[in-house]
């Protein structure tokens, strides 16, 4: 596998630098509609209603940056960044990635009122950007940066404008329950996915193990690996990929939770996998992620 030089770092730390420079401005306003976050990983909290957790008044874009940089310090310096791109590194296709596209699904809103919901939202963001970036330096080609939250405000895409991501329309179904949206679009072979505890519909998980990724980050595969009961409440039964398919099997139908389950046992069975490692500073933010990545060949 290749590692990175002198001159990876130093383009990495120059791209660091471009991507924190912006104009700052104040305004922003709610959007509507929300996904189901699972806290933790380990239970969703209520959805987000009109009020309940509004966007933080007095907040500007000058401030929102300033925590970015200050935050991107803190994940620059500790063990768990180390950690995670020394496996990036060593699982790299010999190939190289060959990226096209980073997604970053449901981080949640980096400007509402919760302060603790924005600040974990703001570290959850902080590590992919800085993995994307990272990445960056191994590749000619561009990755095109993309976000997508139902709960970002218009400060909160204002501050991912500055850093040069597109943020994608996002949906629930009629159930209210998370769909992929535009991203659905973007998920592909050459596609980094990071989703932290991102509470899916069927549909969505579906379409996102049938895309395929190159590289992600998450929590579904996870969730998806334990035995569903019929009350609709999983147990803590873990289930093998093979496992998985034939349970797909004796639901066949494509659309529905049969085709889901053959789409992660897809996904498992082409795929290696290593928990994130230990965020020192702050282990609930990433406790519970792991990273897939393909085996060659």
């Amino acid at each position: 596998m290749k590692t990175s030089g002198r001159s990876d770092a130093k383009a990495f730390e120059n791209l660091q630098q471009k991507s924190m420079m912006s104009t700052p401005f104040d305004t922003e306003k709610p959007l509507e509609g929300d996904w189901t976050r699972v806290g933790r990983g380990k239970r969703s909290p209520p959805k987000y209603l009109p009020g309940l957790d509004p966007p933080m008044k007095g907040l500007t874009l000058e401030r929102l940056q300033a925590d970015f940089k200050t935050k991107s310090k803190v994940w620059r310096h500790s063990t768990c960044r180390r950690e995670t791109l020394a496996i990036l590194d060593k699982q790299q296709p010999d190939a190289g990635w060959r990226l096209q596209e980073a997604v970053c699904l449901a981080t949640n809103s980096f400007s509402r009122d919760n302060f603790q919901a924005r600040q974990r939202s703001m570290m959850q963001w902080v590590a992919f950007f800085d993995i994307v970036q990272y990445l960056q330096t191994k590749q000619e080609a561009p990755v095109a940066l993309l976000a997508q939250e139902p709960n970002y405000t218009a400060l909160d895409e204002q501050f991912l404008q500055g850093l040069d991501v597109r943020v994608l329309e996002a949906e629930l179904n009629a159930d209210d329950v998370a769909g992929l949206g535009e991203a659905k679009q973007h998920i592909r072979a050459s596609s980094f996915v990071f989703e932290a505890f991102m509470d899916l519909g069927v549909e969505a998980v579906g379409d996102l193990f049938g895309g395929d990724p190159a590289l992600y980050i998450g929590s579904s595969v996870e969730r998806w690996r334990e035995t569903p009961q019929r009350s609709g409440v999983a147990s803590t039964t873990r289930r093998s990929a093979a496992e998985i398919v034939t349970d797909g099997r004796r639901n066949d139908d494509e659309e529905g939770e049969g085709g889901v389950t053959r789409s992660v046992a897809g996904f498992m069975g082409s795929r290696r996998s290593y928990r994130m490692p230990r965020f020192e500073e702050d282990p609930n933010i990433f406790d519970g992620l792991l990273i897939y990545w393909k085996e060659d060949g």
